[in-house]
């Protein structure tokens, strides 16, 4: 829990950092090197192109569309521009509880987040970057046989051959153990690298992975069985989000407008010929129309983007029947909703003052390290510092899929005596599948979310086998010898008795799951014979003209990892994809290496 007192404080810390930061560091709250923000008078009555939401899918969008010189583009965000608070790593928790979250949350849950009542959080962006602008940092690209399994679906073009060009493209690898691998790349947008700052437990961390008999690997080159220290966008010690690394160095160009404020209600499609026409937003009050010359793209997310095409008659028809909206293509919307679960067990350790807590990490000192020179706990990635993914069965496979993969975290703001280490275990694979539904036909009401977590018995059971993956590493001599022990006054709901039971570990994973800060799947790609596919596997919307949808809901089944990276990815193939189509040049891209 995040104390009034922690609140204060930190709006008080973030006062003053602001003020550093400025004064240090102008550049990085000079309102002239942000992106403009139109106003509504300045705004153009028709463009080429409108861009709904400026996250992963949207930033990207509008950079590579507008290198075309005569192409116009409007990117519309719902949310304001990133601030101070927002560049800097430690303090994700705290933006979360800031009007930059759209603050989402499912419906209760049967297995999943009862400390809650069963009601889960979904921290999705409402800000210049989206989500990239609100999560931990950590940057980890899927597994090539997700992407294999993406065209062996039917979807030509999204193989792991096809992606990777444009995964080396977007990057600029700043880590010097990768620095001249085939698999990465530099000078693209996103700078990717170690934290500026690791505490002495990383490695008694790498050995606990060592010892497990796992190798040290590069997650991103040409196999993700093994560990690493994490890696995550982040520049000059502050977050690299897809605001910072693709639309501030393009301010300037003029046939780009950037309209902030701006939430948008409805597509605007003519139901005779199923054509989009343009939007309809709110900004500032007034209620708004702008016309498109040739597309509509919206990139809102897995959460905004469905909810937008039924709220624009596009879903399943019997949902809209029963909520009155008229019905201009029945697609299955909001179906395959899916999303792995974090499950975070806490452990102290007092051999030794290794870890951060809240006073020495967000004090004075600190402030003017990381203000005057990017250095110091405040660039830490919210003190995910080490990985490992598993593969459930022995030995490891070299090119397997991980079903399980676990982060230790060196930072927790709890005043305690002792220091806090929290490994979060994730697994992969899940067969269960929810769905998301309009409550109302009110835009500003939030839909229901329903994931449906651990609704199957495979899935169940999957979870049980990977938690205990926490308790193995804990006992390994590296954890041992720092003092590791299972907090129990931190998750008091779980009796542990030294033995880790099926009872136990299920108590865990149902009352302190949580899920991350990404959903996928909602408007899922697949060739026109597929009944579930939103959209083809050019990213158009099945059956309506001049419509794409261009985000991490695109994705047919959730990948191996966190999909910050792959919905880049999908941007970036997405621009070259709609080049082709109106036939322009596409991007140039690297080579790639020799796959094995």
């Amino acid at each position: 829990m995040v104390s009034e007192y922690m609140v204060l404080y930190i709006k008080w810390f973030v006062t003053i950092l602001t003020a550093a930061v400025t004064l240090f560091n102008y550049p990085e709250v000079d309102p002239n090197l942000r992106p403009i923000n139109v106003p509504t008078s300045r705004l153009l009555k028709e463009y080429d192109f409108i861009i709904v939401g400026s996250g992963a899918g949207g930033s990207p969008l509008a950079n590579r569309l507008t290198e075309i010189k005569n192409w116009t583009v409007l990117l519309l965000e719902a949310g304001g521009d990133e601030t101070v608070a927002l560049d800097t790593p430690p303090l994700t928790f705290f933006n979360r509880l800031t009007n930059a979250n759209w603050n989402y949350s499912t419906v209760p849950q049967k297995y999943a987040c009862k400390e809650n009542r069963g009601v889960c959080n979904l921290p999705r962006g409402r800000v210049i970057g989206g989500s990239t602008a609100l999560y931990d940092l950590v940057w980890v690209r899927a597994n090539r046989l997700d992407y294999d399994g993406w065209a062996a679906q039917g979807n030509p073009g999204w193989s792991y051959r096809d992606v990777l060009p444009y995964l080396i493209r977007l990057e600029n690898i700043t880590d010097p153990s990768v620095i001249d691998s085939p698999y990465h790349g530099r000078g693209g947008p996103m700078t990717v690298g170690i934290s500026r700052y690791l505490t002495q437990l990383v490695p008694h961390y790498l050995e606990a992975y060592k010892e497990l008999g796992l190798k040290e690997i590069d997650f991103d080159g040409e196999s993700q069985i093994g560990y690493m220290v994490n890696r995550a966008a982040s520049i000059d010690g502050m977050t690299c989000s897809v605001g910072r690394g693709y639309l501030r160095p393009i301010r300037n160009r003029t046939n780009l407008d950037v309209a902030e404020n701006a939430f948008v209600t409805k597509i605007n499609i003519d139901p005779d010929s199923k054509t989009a026409t343009g939007v309809t937003f709110i900004r500032y009050g007034e209620e708004i129309s702008i016309r498109a010359r040739k597309e509509v793209i919206v990139s809102g997310g897995a959460v905004n983007s469905p909810q937008l095409l039924m709220l624009s008659g596009i879903g399943p028809a019997e949902h809209l029947t029963q909520l009155g909206i008229p019905v201009i293509q029945d697609l299955r919307v909001g179906d395959n909703t899916q999303s792995p679960l974090m499950i975070p067990v806490l452990f102290t350790q007092s051999a030794g003052n290794f870890n951060l807590n809240f006073e020495n990490t967000f004090n004075f000192q600190n402030l003017i390290s990381y203000a005057l020179n990017g250095s110091g706990p405040l660039t830490t990635f919210n003190g995910l510092e080490a990985a490992g993914n598993f593969y459930n069965e022995e030995p490891p496979a070299v090119l397997g899929l991980p079903d399980t993969r676990s982060d230790f975290i060196s930072f927790q703001p709890f005043n305690l005596d002792d220091q806090v280490i929290v490994i979060i275990t994730q697994s992969f694979g899940f067969t269960s599948k929810g769905t998301i539904r309009l409550a109302s036909t009110n835009p500003f009401e939030q839909p229901l979310i329903d994931p449906q977590f651990l609704t199957t018995e495979i899935d169940r059971n999957r979870m049980q086998k990977s938690m205990r993956f926490p308790f193995r590493l804990a006992g390994t001599n590296a954890i041992q010898r720092i003092g590791a022990r299972f907090a129990q006054e931190l998750q008091p709901l779980c009796h542990f008795n030294g033995n880790v039971t099926d009872n136990f570990v299920s108590c865990i994973v149902e009352n302190y799951s949580f899920p991350p800060i990404e959903l996928c799947c909602t408007c899922k790609m697949g060739p026109p014979g597929d009944t579930r596919a939103v959209v083809d596997p050019r990213l158009r919307v099945h059956g309506v003209k001049n419509l794409r949808v261009v985000d991490g809901s695109i994705i047919p089944t959730y990948i191996h990892s966190m999909p910050e990276a792959t919905t880049v990815m999908i941007s970036e193939r997405a621009s070259d994809i709609i080049r082709e189509d109106y036939g322009q040049p596409v991007g140039k891209l690297p080579p790639i290496p020799p796959l094995v």
